[in-house]
Formats: C-alpha cells, structure tokens, sequence
C-alpha cells in the first residue's frame, strides 16, 4: 500500500478557553537544589508533581516537589560493562566524564529512559515512590547519544534514539532488541520527535498504522522518516542551520521546532509539511547558548532565553510575557512543563530548579503544604 506523506495543517481556529495572566505558571512555588546542573527534566504523565531530572555529571534524581522531598538520586554507573563493545568499553575508561543529555518518561511513567554523553542507554522501571530498578541498558551509539523517546510502531513499546554517530535507533522496550537502523543525515543527530499514537488525538503525521517522526541535525537538516522504510520522506532546513529541537503541540496537530544558530540566532517556528508556518519573535539577537523550548495546552510556547522564560500564543508571533522567575536563571535556562501546564520546571543557577505555577498549580502544591502542617500538628499533639 502506497504511504501518504503527512499532510499539512492550518494550525488556525484552536478555541481560546482561558486567559493567558492565569493559565501560564509565572509564580515561583518552590526552589530545589539538585546539587549539580540540571540538563533535562520530565515531569511523570500521571502524577503531575514528580519531577524527573538529569545532571551535567551524569546523575539523575528523582523529585516530588510538592513535598519538596528527593525521592530517588543515582550517579552514574554502567550496569554491564563486559556487554558494552570494546569502542565504548575504551571511551568509558579514558573519558570517564558523562553528562545526562535527556531523561524521559515512557507515556504510561511505568518506565523512564536516560541518554547519556558516552554511548549509554539506561532504561529504569517505575513502582512508585522511590522504587526505580534497572531495566535495560542499551550500547546504543558511537559517541554520544543525543537524545530519546518512546513510540509504538506496530503497536510495540519501543526507544527511539539518536547520536554522534549521525544514526537514529529503534529499540524494543522490552528486550532491548534493535528493530530499526535510520541512516541519511550527513552530521550528528541532534534531536529526534517521535510521538506515541494513544496519547495524540489527531496526528498528522499516522496515516493507515503507517508513523512518521522527526531527526534534526547539527547541520540543520530535518527529516521526517517512515517507520517501515529506511529512507526519510520529506528533508528540509530549520532556520538556524544547528542545534533544533522539535515538539508536537498536546494534541498532535501542530509541530514546532526550536533552533540555535552558531552565531546565537535563536528562532520558534511553525511547521506546516516542510515549509514554515509562522515564525515567533522576541528572541535577544545573540542568544548565549542553545535555547530549550516546550509546548502545553494545544495553546502555548515557552523558551528559556537571556536569563528568562518567554511565553508566546500558539496563533500570535508577536511575544506574550516574559518572567525571571525571581532572577538567578543561567543564560538559557532548560525548562518543562508538566502534563497539565500547571507547573512549569526550570534551571537555576548553583545548581538549581525553580517550580512555576499557575493558579491551578498553586492550589495543587499548596494541598501538600496543608498535609504537612497537618502532619506536623499530629506529631505535635502525639508527643504532648
């Protein structure tokens, strides 16, 4: 059967149900200290206040920020040096240094995926509270791996990823198995977008069980690959012709991409096929590193840039608000939302990460304040 390729969308008549003052988390509720730099973060699909995060030195913690409380932090370790090959067996020895690149969870948070600088993929189950085992490890790539994510061609749990060595990888979540090799960019894979069919309503990009996703470059280029052919479907270039990053808006209708140019250039832009949309301003004109970008809501954008969070409307180019989360942001702070887009997760600096909320959000985290005054009150009437 002949595969269509993803058809373009309007991104235009998306029905305004709330006003912007109230519905962006603009409010710092509370302030955690990692205790190394945060390089990536994902907040659990279910439980809206549990935040995972990954460091510059390669550790990775686990947070219930409502009660500000670390649940889970592990450095580090390869699981299986003898099953890694020799080329990473001799990297893991003379550069020991390893920085997380990406943490993620698995769309139902039973599992959560860990990207690391040197080759590595680490795979952890999730049992709730601080019960996080080892699932798989994966010698997914030469170099780094630059990023990953979960999708379900076919109907299977699988890790996507990407690396150095200018290849992207499908890998069964269950065993660890290769199931797909995708060869064609010319520079290292910088990012990849996969989506995952059941939590997306409408996705331009599933036609007839056939699913597409997106690799982006360092060179600039996209491509949009098909998951039963080896070739990519569609190639163009991301303004900025470096580092970019893509997202699908929540209900899959909409794709945006985020990219930094060598020079600092920073643009948001709207995809419609491989031509683009809109183009969103308010960027400084030399951003100081790369920008990180996240949607929420079928509604909003939001960047980390000069030492702030900018906030646009999906359908306006012109730059919504702009916050510094009380000040102490890096240059380019990385931020996420979580699933809801009521708590809004953001670097600081000395190792830092600053919660944002909304109003929704504030009354959230503020149930955990009242259980542990009530707790505290309990205590206190026990022991008198």
């Amino acid at each position: 059967m002949k595969a269509n390729l993803p058809v373009s969308f309007a991104g235009n008549g998306h029905a305004q149900t709330f006003n912007a003052p109230d519905d962006l988390p603009k409010t710092v509720m509370r302030t955690l200290n990692q205790g190394s730099n945060p390089m990536s973060m994902d907040f659990h699909p279910i439980q809206q206040t549990l935040l995972l995060v990954g460091t510059d030195v390669g550790e990775i913690g686990l947070w219930e920020v409502g009660s500000r409380e670390r649940l889970v932090s592990k450095n580090f370790k390869v699981w299986h040096l003898n099953a890694c090959s020799m080329p990473s067996q001799a990297a893991l020895v003379t550069e020991p240094d390893v920085s997380v690149n990406r943490v993620i969870w698995s769309p139902d948070g039973s599992l959560l995926g860990v990207a690391y600088s040197r080759h590595i993929v680490q795979i952890y189950s999730y049992h709730g509270g601080d019960d996080m085992r080892q699932h798989l490890e994966i010698d997914a790539h030469v170099g780094g791996v630059n990023d990953l994510g979960f999708c379900n061609p076919n109907n299977q749990l699988c890790v996507i990823t990407c690396g150095d060595d200018k290849t992207i990888k499908v890998w069964d979540a269950g065993n660890g198995a290769r199931q797909y090799t995708f060869a064609g960019h010319e520079a290292p894979v910088f990012s990849v977008c996969p989506y995952y069919k059941e939590n997306i309503q409408v996705c331009p990009h599933y036609k007839e069980d056939i699913q597409y996703f997106f690799s982006a470059s360092i060179d600039g280029r996209v491509k949009i690959w098909q998951c039963d052919n080896m070739r990519s479907r569609v190639d163009f270039e991301a303004p900025g012709r470096w580092c970019t990053t893509m997202a699908y808006s929540a209900d899959g209708t909409r794709i945006f991409s985020c990219g930094t140019s060598k020079n600092g250039e920073s643009y948001i832009v709207e995809w419609s096929g491989g031509n683009v949309q809109r183009t969103y301003r308010g960027f400084r004109n030399r951003s100081l590193g790369v920008v990180q970008f996240d949607t929420t809501k079928n509604r909003f954008l939001a960047a980390g840039d000069n030492f702030s969070i900018k906030f646009w409307d999906m359908d306006n180019v012109q730059l919504l608000t702009t916050v510094d989360a009380d000040g102490g942001l890096p240059a380019c702070p990385r931020i996420r939302f979580n699933k809801d887009g009521t708590l809004l997760a953001v670097s600081g600096n000395e190792n830092g990460i600053k919660i944002l909320a909304n109003v929704d959000g504030m009354r959230l985290l503020r149930t955990f304040d009242s259980l542990s005054n009530d707790l505290l009150q309990h205590l206190r009437l026990g022991q008198s």
